[in-house]
């Protein structure tokens, strides 16, 4: 019972594949881990996606968090936490970006580091968000000093520490949650590592942050990880 998990996906808009996506994270991971608890993290969807996650809730016997007016990513996450009991907790985007057998990537790493990061290797999506990506953990780098290459991967594992202790931080990051849990991790002396996994361009329409958001995103992100090392002060 120690090594309980607690596996979250995290679902926004996504009538499309969610029901198929749900069956293989069970089929995959719930049902070779014993006293598993699976999420599904829906937040606020527009297009149905909610009612098609209840309609197959019987067969899978998941949980689901959220509510039906959207919270936004950041308090999703934070949501879906606060709701998890597992001695480890496995987050994920959902969109069918990420391959259910990676988790076990992570999975064995799970006593290695208090956050074990899922690094996104062989891409197909647009150039311009795997540019961003790329310029993201160059700047967190040379701010921070960590030695992170993928640090706002959509899929990663939390340990019991990292869930009771930095989420209940007051994060203020108005993107990037991710980042910022891996550098208060950090601060706290708590290990991250990365492990490698595959990622793919969702089919249809990108979820992703627009590209018309973009300079306002990395003019929050500006902002936000200044005021963050300012508030770190030495720690890192």
């Amino acid at each position: 019972m120690t090594d309980l998990a607690s596996v979250v996906l995290l679902a926004h808009n996504e009538a499309a594949t969610i029901q198929r996506e749900i069956a293989a994270f069970h089929e995959t991971v719930i049902r070779h881990l014993p006293h598993a608890e699976f999420i599904i993290a829906e937040d606020g969807s527009a297009d149905g996606t909610r009612a098609l996650i209840e309609e197959i809730q019987p067969r899978y016997g998941f949980r689901i968090t959220g509510a039906p007016e959207r919270l936004g990513y950041a308090r999703a996450v934070r949501n879906a936490v606060a709701a998890s009991h597992g001695a480890f907790l496995f987050i994920c985007d959902a969109g069918e970006k990420h391959d259910p057998a990676d988790f076990w990537r992570l999975w064995e790493r799970r006593h290695d580091a208090d956050v074990v990061i899922g690094r996104k290797t062989n891409r197909t999506d647009q150039w311009y968000r795997q540019l961003m990506t790329f310029a993201l953990n160059v700047y967190i780098r040379a701010l921070f000093g960590i030695d992170a290459l993928d640090s706002d991967s959509g899929m990663r594992l939390y340990n019991r520490r990292v869930a009771d202790d930095v989420f209940n931080d007051a994060l203020f990051f108005r993107g990037f949650i991710s980042t910022e849990i891996v550098l208060r991790a950090a601060a706290k002396g708590l290990r991250f590592l990365e492990v490698p996994v595959s990622y793919r361009q969702r089919e249809g329409e990108s979820r992703g942050l627009p590209v018309r958001s973009m300079p306002r995103a990395i003019r929050r992100l500006l902002a936000d990880s200044w005021r963050l090392k300012r508030e770190l002060g030495g720690r890192l």
